[in-house]
C-alpha cells in the first residue's frame, strides 16, 4: 500500500538529523482547509518545474507552514523535559533551529507528495481549547489519513501538532530527541540539529 511508502519517507524527512505565527480566522476546519487550500495553489502553479521554480514554490509553501503553525508550542513539546532545563535564550536558540528544520522539511515532502489530491474533510473532536480537524487524502487506491491538532495562542487556532496515518509529528519529534539526549547529552541534539540545518541551506 502506498501509506506505508509515504508515511516512513515523510518521517525520515522529519528526522534526518537523529514561532512566530499569525492566527486563522473562522473555526477549527476553515483554518485548516484555508492552510491547505494556499498550499494547493502554491502547487498548481503552472510554472515551469526546474530547480529555480520549485525553490521559489518551497519559499511560499514556507510561508504558508510559518503563519498557521504554533512552533513556540511545538518546540516544547518536541523537547519533552529537557525544556525545564534551558533558560529564555537557549530555549530561544532550540526553537530557532527546530522551527527552521521543520519548515524545510515539511516544505520539501509537501512539494513531493502533495499535489491535486482531494482532501476531504471529516469533521472535529475535542475541546474548545485543544480541537482535532480530521482529514483523508485521497489518492487513486489508498486513503491517507492526516489529523491537524488546533490550539489557541497568539489571538487565534494554530497548528500544534500533525498526525499522519495515526502517528504524531510532534511524538516522534520528541521520541527521537529524547533517545539522543538520554544516549549524549542535549549539547550533542543541538550540534546535529544545526549541522543539518547548514545542510538544507547548502
Amino acid at each position: 500500500m502506498k501509506t506505508r511508502v509515504f508515511l516512513p519517507l515523510m518521517l525520515a524527512g522529519l528526522f534526518a538529523v537523529l514561532g512566530q505565527t499569525v492566527a486563522g480566522a473562522g473555526g477549527p476546519t476553515e483554518v485548516v482547509r484555508k492552510m491547505l487550500d494556499e498550499v494547493m495553489t502554491v502547487q498548481s502553479n503552472p510554472a515551469p518545474q526546474d530547480q529555480p521554480s520549485r525553490a521559489a514554490r518551497r519559499a511560499e509553501i514556507r510561508k504558508v507552514i510559518l503563519k498557521n503553525f504554533n512552533f513556540d508550542e511545538m518546540a516544547r513539546q518536541a523537547l519533552g523535559q529537557q525544556w525545564d532545563a534551558l533558560d529564555g535564550a537557549r530555549r530561544a536558540e532550540f526553537k530557532s533551529v527546530f522551527q527552521d528544520l521543520f519548515l524545510d522539511s515539511y516544505s520539501r515532502l509537501v512539494l513531493d507528495f502533495l499535489k491535486k489530491e482531494r482532501i476531504t474533510y471529516l469533521g472535529e473532536a475535542g475541546a474548545e481549547d485543544r480541537v482535532t480537524v480530521r482529514t483523508v487524502i485521497q489518492r487513486v487506491n489508498e486513503e491517507i489519513p492526516v489529523d491537524y491538532v488546533l490550539a489557541r495562542g497568539g489571538g487565534g487556532l494554530q497548528v500544534r501538532d500533525v498526525s499522519i496515518d495515526g502517528v504524531s509529528i510532534v511524538a516522534n519529534y520528541q521520541k527521537s530527541f529524547s533517545r539522543v539526549i538520554r544516549q549524549e547529552s542535549y549539547e550533542s541534539l543541538l550540534k546535529k540539529m544545526k549541522l543539518q540545518q547548514a545542510a538544507g541551506r547548502s
